[in-house]
């Protein structure tokens, strides 16, 4: 597999010097927080309460970590089979991959005019569940190499329809079994309006039998009279890259998603890799490919179904598109930070949503404002306003229906600018 590069690795935590402590660093556009239901089941799961498994969790946690971030390549079916090494995992990799997963259900109601502080559209400060639950009744969760299951269960609580069900498949029956206990924790913040299926798949994706899933979904539904308005939302939480050598698992992906098509399936896409030019790049390209088959993104992208500006090197500018985004840290999470000298600061990831051709159709009635709020940040300049007398620069790269544009050179403190991946109404523009 390819490997990341070393200007791209994070580097360890320095602890403030007066205090000795790990100090808590955002980015600009605000942060994120990991759902209620999310946080409680890591902190039972992961036994972070408990001094002395912490200790060991905390020592197996910084050796998967040089693992994951020196070469993805090492990584193997085996590593994560064993308990101890899942509980690790959960306990250092977890809460970082459920504010990724929160970070993109924050900017995709952003993009469709619900978020707050958004453009009036469907209305300001409706929750992301309650806009999808005007328009569906049921949805199934695929999510695909799952891992701790930390991106269906962030999905899960923002999105909650009146009958879900969510399908964990991952190779590593250890935290399979984590997965499932975590969307327990879920359930249990659920109420008694809605109902939860959970199903468990131990094997490769590169196994999985679609077929089985709609036709144990076609069995529940016989003899029932209501009206199904189903949603599927698929799910590649970092999963992508790992199938770089797996040709039989990323076209079984592929086939599947080309199904929604033929099949007028309502279907939505959550797509996850590392902020590096590689793994993006190879994210945008599936990008592309999908849109050329009829999909459309809904986020970040404004051009919708469109070929990627930036990878396609339009304006000469041939750059990797990825998101910026903070979180605000639990105190026990910043004390493994401390103990490690690892620390998630900064939840950057190249992120997309996608909508089935089927659900591209429905979005102009679902969301009028997702044309109008049509400017994204995708690149800014190492010195905003750019080098007096050197340069001119510009404040941001901003992608357009249009393609991309420079805005105005415009000197910017650092800690107001907007992150990329944000949604923009107007700046000026050369």
């Amino acid at each position: 597999m390819t490997k990341i590069k070393k200007h791209f690795k994070k580097q360890p935590v320095k602890p403030d010097k007066r205090t000795g402590k790990v100090t808590r660093r955002t980015v600009g556009g605000g942060s994120v927080d990991v759902p209620a239901p999310v946080l409680r089941a890591w902190q039972e799961l992961s036994g972070i309460k408990d001094p002395a498994k912490a200790t060991v969790n905390a020592a197996k946690f910084r050796q998967l970590w040089r693992i994951f971030t020196s070469g993805r390549e090492r990584i193997s079916p085996e590593l994560l089979q064993d308990p101890g090494a899942a509980e690790a995992y959960i306990t250092g990799f977890h809460l970082p991959n459920a504010a990724r997963a929160a970070l993109l259900c924050r900017r995709i109601a952003q993009r469709v005019g619900i978020a707050p502080g958004a453009k009036p559209g469907v209305g300001s400060g409706v929750r992301l569940g309650d806009w999808l639950g005007k328009y569906f009744n049921h949805q199934r969760i695929f999510d695909l190499g799952c891992g701790s299951g930390a991106w269906s269960q962030v999905w899960l609580s923002e999105v909650r329809l009146k009958r879900n069900a969510v399908h964990l498949i991952d190779v590593s029956p250890a935290l399979l079994e984590m997965a499932a206990k975590g969307i327990a924790y879920v359930r249990a913040s659920m109420g008694q309006n809605a109902s939860l299926y959970v199903e468990t798949v131990a094997k490769e994706i590169g196994q999985i039998d679609f077929a089985q899933f709609d036709a144990q979904k076609n069995a529940q539904q016989s003899g029932s009279d209501a009206p199904d308005k189903s949603l599927d939302v698929y799910i590649l939480g970092y999963v992508w890259n790992e199938l770089i050598d797996d040709r039989t698992g990323r076209d079984r992906i592929l086939t599947r998603l080309d199904s929604c098509r033929t099949a007028k399936r309502n279907a939505l896409l959550l797509l996850a890799e590392p902020a590096t030019d590689e793994f993006a790049w190879d994210a945008m390209a599936l990008r592309d490919q999908l849109c050329a088959a009829g999909w459309v993104a809904i986020y970040p992208c404004p051009t919708g179904a469109r070929a990627c500006p930036m990878l396609n090197a339009e304006g000469g500018v041939r750059d990797w598109c990825f998101s910026e985004g903070g979180w605000r840290k639990p105190e026990e999470y910043m004390k493994l930070e401390e103990d490690t000298g690892i620390a998630h600061n900064k939840i950057n990831s190249a992120i997309f949503a996608l909508a089935s051709p089927e659900l591209a159709r429905q979005l102009p009635k679902m969301s009028p404002s997702l044309i109008e709020q049509s400017q994204v940040v995708v690149g800014k300049p190492s010195v905003p306003g750019g080098r007096p007398g050197r340069e001119k620069g510009f404040s941001y790269l901003l992608c357009t229906p249009d393609g991309l544009v420079k805005t105005a050179p415009k000197r910017i403190e650092i800690k107001f600018a907007k992150p990329r991946g944000s949604t923009v109404s107007s700046v000026a523009k050369p």
